[in-house]
């Protein structure tokens, strides 16, 4: 059964619990911070390796000359226009050649004058740049002029390494700190866990988690909460079922001695009150054997729709009326005695809360894939948004909002919402204020 509890064993220590929310969010900001300066100096590094400095130092430059020079060994061997094309086949590299440029042209290569105005100067003794399309390199001094071009299209992938490692690393870098921000904070969801179980009346539930430090430590506060919440929870029903038990006794030797009054209308108005504290009893007694769940249950096999169909009968005649609208044919396993107990007691608190003008009541049982719905709707006075959460609380009565003067111990709702949960179901009640309210159950069919 859901319940809800207000009082709670506090934290002995806030001002630790204060300095465990300062190192949090340290932690985080720490994590941040380190992120962002890997991936500033990751971005910087990507930079430089695509441009380097102003001018290329003396092993870079000592080495781009003997290829430069190679290949101008290479060119003036075979020094031809059949020469030139065997090497734009065999290196993959165009060339313009002074004395044969037209062969140059005919590829749409850029001329020496436009080379000339795209030189970085990185060399007094290499032209290096980019025009357009194209990376060239030319050797000052060369005989004859000769400038070398590859397509930026046709540069190998290799090339392209740095940008591709350093965009990995970035990435890498983000991951990695995703997941750790993750995991530091993975505990939380596990306390958000425990409070969602604690409040839906598991009070057996305890937390575990594998971190240390902050949250090792909120998570031994919490399951010392939950501790004393159960142990203060048994002791109030432990003390309310023996008050209960002992109230017995007293109220059936108080109805002997009521009997031998001679005055009717005194041994009437007693004997009124002793029946309605025998009932509360009763009830609290039932609620209590209920709460250990299946086990308290008698189940068969049951022919649903017969036992609603009988139900409404009862009723039929109890202004506003109550009918049964096109029940489907429905067999299931439950406890017939105790299903009927929550469908009598919607129906006694819809005629209840009925107004003069109200429609009959509706009951409708479908049958679903996986069970059974079973609805009770009225026309009534409603319940206010205020109740609509708690009317399923034991002694929880909302009868001021619904109709002035009505009576009742607050325990009706909670046991039918105590069988219907042991049976696996649940019940919901959906209501406006003024304009009726409408309960719904669902039965399991396993």
């Amino acid at each position: 059964m859901r319940r809800h509890h207000r009082h709670h064993e506090g934290y002995k220590h806030p001002h630790k619990k204060h300095r465990l929310k300062k190192k949090l969010l340290f932690r985080i900001f720490f994590t941040f911070m380190l992120t962002a300066v890997l991936i500033i100096g990751g971005l910087g590094w990507l930079v430089h390796s695509l441009k380097p400095d102003h001018g290329l130092s003396p092993v870079a430059e000592k080495n781009a000359i003997f290829y430069l020079s190679s290949l101008q060994q290479k060119l003036n061997s075979s020094l031809s226009e059949k020469g030139i094309e065997d090497l734009y086949k065999d290196l993959n590299l165009y060339a313009r050649v002074e004395g044969f440029e037209s062969l140059a042209d005919q590829k749409n290569l850029p001329t020496f004058n436009e080379i000339e105005k795209e030189d970085e100067h990185y060399s007094p003794k290499v032209v290096l740049g980019k025009h357009h399309e194209y990376f060239f390199a030319e050797l000052k001094g060369a005989s004859p002029r000769t400038a070398w071009f590859v397509s930026a299209k046709e540069i190998p992938r290799g090339f392209a390494f740095p940008f591709v490692a350093v965009a990995g690393f970035i990435f890498l870098i983000l991951i990695m700190s995703f997941l750790t921000i993750r995991w530091m904070m993975s505990p939380i969801k596990v306390l958000m866990t425990g409070v969602k179980r604690i409040s839906m009346g598991d009070l057996k539930y305890r937390i575990k988690t594998r971190q240390g430090g902050e949250f090792q430590v909120l998570g031994e506060a919490f399951n010392n909460m939950a501790d004393g919440l159960e142990k203060m929870v048994a002791a109030k029903e432990q003390l309310l079922r023996d008050v209960s038990h002992e109230l017995r006794s007293p109220l059936t030797r108080v109805g002997v001695a009521v009997d031998l009054l001679k005055d009717e209308a005194i041994k009437g108005s007693i004997k009124d009150d002793l029946k309605k504290m025998e009932e509360l009893v009763a009830e609290i007694l039932e609620s209590y054997r209920l709460r250990e769940g299946a086990s308290s249950l008698k189940k068969s096999s049951t022919d649903l729709t017969e036992l609603v169909t009988h139900v409404v009968e009862d009723y039929k005649d109890s202004a506003p009326g109550v009918v049964l609208k096109n029940p489907e044919d429905v067999s299931i396993v439950i406890d017939p005695m105790q299903v009927e107990r929550v469908l009598r007691n919607l129906l006694e608190n819809a005629i209840k809360y009925a107004k003069p003008q109200s429609v009959p009541i509706v009951v409708t049982l479908i049958k679903e894939k996986d069970g059974c719905v079973l609805r009770v709707k009225d026309d009534g006075v409603g319940i206010a948004e205020k109740d609509l959460a708690h009317i399923f609380e034991p002694f929880y009565r909302a009868d001021a909002a619904r109709s002035p003067g009505k009576s009742g111990f607050g325990l009706g709702l909670a046991i039918a919402k105590t069988i219907v949960e042991a049976h696996g179901g649940h019940i919901f009640a959906t209501s406006q204020l003024g304009q009726g309210a409408e309960f719904t159950i669902h039965l399991p069919f396993e």
